[in-house]
């Protein structure tokens, strides 16, 4: 997880998560078949299979999605990135410096999937699994986002917002530096 970057960990509501050094990870014995996961991608609006430019030669392209409107740039990755039959996690990201909606926009595909796939929501910033009826966790979830955001911003000593398009994750570093 990135500074230019906000993260989601969806994984089995049976299935437990964990902060380790390594960072977050998932154990359990739930999983959900691939193909479940794709056909659920297939069927939402402004979803498609994308290939990013910081995959690992080792990674699958079958294993990454994107939600892409006039808006927002949010990136889906299944499972870690490798084809497997069955699936333990979904990671949902986007750059902090995507334009304003992005965030709640992330929150409903996370929710969609979540009802979807029978999975819980693991903000990993926040470090809760999120209950989409409760109003004042969505808020502390929002002010976590803010906060990094402003990080990132400060960080580069840019004033926030001058960044005004979508952008995937792994462009935020080529836009900063104009290559983009």
């Amino acid at each position: 997880m990135g500074l230019e970057s906000y993260n989601f960990l969806l994984y089995p509501k049976k299935n437990k998560s964990s902060l380790t050094d390594e960072g977050w990870e998932t154990f359990g014995e739930e999983s959900v078949l691939f193909t479940n996961v794709k056909n659920v991608l297939d069927s939402m609006l402004n979803f498609l299979p994308y290939t990013p430019k910081d995959m690992w030669a080792t990674d699958d392209a079958e294993c990454y999605y994107s939600y892409s409107d006039e808006t927002s740039i949010i990136e889906v990755q299944i499972g870690l990135g490798v084809m497997a039959e069955e699936v333990d996690e979904i990671s949902v990201r986007f750059a902090v410096c995507n334009p304003e909606g992005t965030f709640e926009k992330a929150l409903e595909i996370c929710n969609e999937l979540a009802i979807k796939l029978d999975m819980n929501v693991l903000d990993m910033k926040l470090q809760e699994i999120l209950d989409f009826g409760n109003e004042l966790q969505l808020m502390r979830s929002k002010k976590k986002f803010q906060e990094k955001k402003e990080k990132f911003y400060s960080t580069f000593d840019l004033p926030i917002g001058i960044i005004a398009k979508p952008i995937y994750c792994d462009e935020v570093f080529d836009v900063l530096k104009g290559k983009h």
